[in-house]
């Protein structure tokens, strides 16, 4: 437990103390059983709290809520700080009167921060971003107002109402002054409820842009002034940073490849054309205003607070959807985004977020909500939202797990449905292209090392196809990745051997246990996917039956297996390994030499944010998936 957790775990315990002094005076002043069970229940809360902060270090911007409103609870007790109880006897009668007069404050308090805990324990405690999916009318914008009230001036919310005035500017303004009013519009309510919000949505992207400018002009007249002092006393000027301008400009521009945008005068941002045509920013399509506008929103909310998106889909392109909130998040690893959706696309897109299924709303605060675990979307979920129109990706796994997170990054063009094993994803794959009058198709995807050569050739004609890796662990294993991997942790290369050498080592000492392992597959294929012939005597049925179990010919094909693992162990054929190696264990070793205690969950992350790496290990995959 760190020390900040330490600190608040022992603020509520003084607060614990404080109410139970509180109840200590209620029963010498002889107070009904209501008023003692009503502080027994602040009581219970507090310690619920506790345990619950105990069991895992959560930040601490998120526990100082409780914090704030505790503290503020203490001005509701009106007899706090008294040295001792001898003040109760004689004024009983007027001090239980005067603790029920602070009662009713109280409760919204408790009413408040009980609902919060719960709230808080459902999407534990923020330490993942989260997508809120419901339909329209469940509640979204309700509960971004609930997360506003959370959150207080600790992050943004972006409105689904978004009134896209881009304006033009003469004149660059103060830092400071634009900062104020940035924060100011930033707490604004902005439900569009009455002409005050609408007419504080009209100015909103003037002062976002005026932000970007301002602190673009601050930074670089601090830059100039360094550098001219530098030059001064001859020393080297090192290169300017970034400022939110400049980040908005390299993002924007990442998205869409026949035009730029720039800043050139230092007030107004163009878009610049392949042809060498410019023109203002007022010009701007509803796809790329909004683009702007959510960049300025993000790269400007506070520091590891939250940002809230209502619609994030609103007016942008599928294809620049996913690619836009991958490079914010990847801008802003020290915030939670929370996003309000009803685009079932998007939020499968969000892999590594908690999913929040909005079942039902009851104003003004009361949601059914589901937690839906590991990306599993439930059939009514997917009943009531827009279904997918991309094809299918039938693979092995289960909803949830790394096949399904690997796939979805590697393969975003599909729909990604873990269904089992082999024989599943076979049977799924087959009875969805039966289906009649649909433009979906769909392909099986399953590993390899088992199946004989002419069972893979067979199942390409049913459209399934086989990866080159003994399991879909083993693609975070390959030597490149792990070289990516490396250099983000600023890990010495010389571990990458040493994981190498561990792999083949164990590989050795299991071999005997992989062949037999190997040819039962084989077996289990073989009696799945052949007949007996039929037979027409008991003669028949013996002779039968004996040809079709002779051709396993176990011992040969153990003793082959063994042979073939001794081979790669001998010539440190590591690629080879990590192709036919059945073990998931083995990433032990990337966690052991870099030092790490959760590979595959750093592994999915690079994976997610860094494009490169995808051509790594897209190698491994069928040219009918990878075209």
């Amino acid at each position: 437990m760190n020390e900040k957790t330490e600190n608040f775990i022992e603020f509520v315990e003084k607060a614990k103390d404080e109410y139970l002094v509180t109840r200590k005076i209620a029963i010498d002043a002889k107070s009904d059983e209501k008023l003692l069970d009503f502080y027994d229940e602040i009581n219970y809360f507090l310690k619920c709290l506790i345990d619950t902060v105990a069991k895992e270090d959560y930040k601490i911007n998120y526990l100082n809520q409780f914090r704030e409103d505790i503290q503020l609870s203490f001005n509701y007790l009106p007899y706090r700080g008294q040295p001792s109880n001898d003040f109760v006897f004689g004024n009983e009668r007027h001090i239980v009167q005067e603790l029920y007069n602070h009662k009713r404050e109280l409760e919204e308090i408790f009413k408040a921060l009980n609902f919060k805990l719960e709230f808080f324990k459902k999407l534990n405690f923020f330490n993942n971003n989260v997508v809120v999916v419901g339909a329209n009318g469940s509640g979204k914008t309700s509960i971004s107002n609930k997360f506003k009230e959370f959150m207080a001036d600790n992050g943004v919310v972006i409105s689904a109402q978004r009134i896209l005035l881009v304006p033009t500017f003469n004149s660059v303004n103060n830092y400071s002054n634009t900062l104020n009013d940035l924060k100011a519009v930033q707490v604004r309510d902005k439900s569009n409820k009455n002409h005050e919000n609408i007419a504080a949505l009209q100015t909103e992207f003037e002062i976002l842009l005026k932000n970007l400018i301002s602190e673009n002009n601050l930074l670089s007249n601090n830059y100039r002034i360094e550098a001219q002092e530098l030059a001064l006393k001859g020393e080297q000027i090192p290169p300017p940073s970034k400022s939110n301008l400049d980040k908005t400009i390299d993002i924007w521009n990442s998205l869409i490849s026949h035009r730029k945008i720039e800043c050139k005068d230092g007030m107004n941002i163009m878009v610049a054309l392949d042809n060498g045509s410019r023109y203002p920013s007022v010009q701007m399509s509803d796809g790329e205003k909004v683009m702007l506008f959510l960049i300025a929103q993000v790269l400007q909310a506070p520091r590891d607070g939250f940002v809230i998106v209502d619609e994030p889909e609103m007016y942008l392109h599928k294809t620049i959807l996913n690619k836009l909130w991958d490079s914010l998040e990847n801008q802003r690893g020290d915030c939670i985004f929370i996003y309000l959706t009803h685009d079932l696309d998007f939020a499968t897109s969000r892999i590594t977020a908690k999913k929040i299924w909005i079942k039902s709303y009851f104003f003004p605060d009361k949601w059914d909500m589901e937690v839906i675990p590991e990306n599993e979307l439930p059939e009514s979920l997917l009943m009531e939202l827009l279904g997918s129109r991309k094809n299918v990706l039938f693979c092995e796994g289960e909803k949830g797990k790394i096949d399904e997170k690997v796939y979805n990054i590697l393969f975003p063009n599909y729909t990604i449905t873990p269904v089992g094993g082999c024989f599943e994803v076979i049977s799924h794959t087959k009875a969805f292209n039966k289906i009649p009058n649909t433009n979906i198709k769909a392909i099986g995807l399953i590993d390899s090392d088992h199946h004989p050569t002419e069972r893979l050739s067979k199942l390409r004609l049913n459209s399934v196809y086989h990866f080159s890796v003994a399991e879909v662990e083993n693609l975070l294993l390959d030597e490149d990745f792990l070289k990516k991997l490396a250099s983000n942790l600023m890990v010495n290369s010389e571990a990458i051997d040493s994981i190498k050498k561990d792999i083949l080592k164990d590989l050795n000492a299991k071999k005997e246990i992989q062949a037999a392992n190997f040819v039962s597959s084989r077996m289990d294929y073989y009696f799945k996917d052949s007949n007996v012939i039929k037979g027409n005597s008991l003669e028949n049925l013996e002779a039968n039956f004996s040809k079709f179990t002779g051709e396993m010919k176990i011992k040969e094909s153990y003793e082959k297996r063994v042979e073939e693992l001794s081979n790669i162990v001998k010539s440190n054929n590591y690629k080879m390994a990590i192709c036919v190696y059945n073990n998931k264990s083995i990433n032990i070793y990337v966690e052991r030499h870099f030092k790490i205690t959760d590979f595959t969950d750093r592994a999915i992350k690079l994976l997610q944010f860094d494009g490169t790496t995808h051509r790594l290990l897209l190698k491994y995959f069928p040219s009918e998936l990878t075209a």
